[in-house]
């Protein structure tokens, strides 16, 4: 068994699919450097991210597979999955063999493997972008705090770019001290440990107020339906939405 070892980002997994075309190697898995752990039943190909070779995989990929093919191989790596690495590089070389687009070809295990698990990233980011809440600073800065499945911070902050307009915002990922900043022009991921720190707005607490007041309003207390509500908002995501608090 042949696995290969490679940074656990997309000039990584290209990078990994240049050695294997190039030597004609077909991994049996492909592992984040990060959080491999040694094995005694594998021979291990460490791989080393190279821009060059990396660049001359995506112009492959751009001309068989189309413009979105390396946007699309970015959301499967911010799966939650340990095995999205795999995946990501079973598709992209799947691409690269047929020499065409193949994301039609559902009937192709790693096709609809990877069909699923960037649907299934699409989907959390479609779901939170409805209800992420930010909370207004003194200063005017809009911040929010979540912890979602997957790694989606990096393609949920756009949204907001795009919706806020002008206005900057922090999205702050708790679960991996992850955050996108934003000066209402351009935006910047980075990451943290430190806790967030700043004064609440004069309006913020009445806006709290209203959310919570609407949330009541909008409830029937003696027809509760629990279950429609936790299929339209699931409870693991009011961890921070404060109109659920009570």
């Amino acid at each position: 068994m042949i696995i290969f070892i490679c940074d656990y980002k997309i000039d990584g997994l290209l990078s990994a699919l240049f050695i294997s075309f190039t030597e004609n190697i077909k991994p049996e898995e492909v592992i984040d450097r990060a959080t491999y752990q040694p094995r005694f039943d594998a021979l291990i190909r460490e791989i080393k991210t190279d821009k060059q070779s990396a660049e001359r995989v995506k112009k492959a990929l751009y001309k068989y597979a189309g413009d979105d093919v390396i946007a699309h191989l970015k959301v499967c790596l911010s799966s939650c999955n340990p095995k999205a690495l795999s995946i990501a590089f079973n598709y992209a070389r799947y691409i690269l063999e047929m020499r065409k687009d193949i994301s039609e070809n559902l009937s192709q295990k790693c096709v609809s493997d990877f069909s699923y698990l960037v649907q299934r990233v699409l989907h959390e980011r479609h779901i939170v972008s409805g209800f992420l809440r930010f909370q207004e600073s003194a200063s005017g800065v809009l911040y929010a705090q979540y912890a979602p499945d997957n790694d989606i911070t990096s393609i949920l902050a756009p949204h907001f770019l795009r919706r806020l307009g002008r206005t900057p915002f922090v999205i702050h990922d708790k679960k991996r001290n992850k955050i996108a900043i934003s000066d209402g022009r351009a935006i910047k991921i980075d990451y943290t440990d430190l806790p967030a720190t700043f004064a609440l707005s004069e309006n913020e607490s009445a806006i709290n107020d209203l959310w919570r007041r609407y949330f009541k309003a909008v409830n029937i207390k003696e027809r509760k339906n629990t279950r429609q509500q936790d299929g339209y908002f699931t409870r693991r995501y009011r961890h921070y939405a404060f109109e659920t608090w009570e």
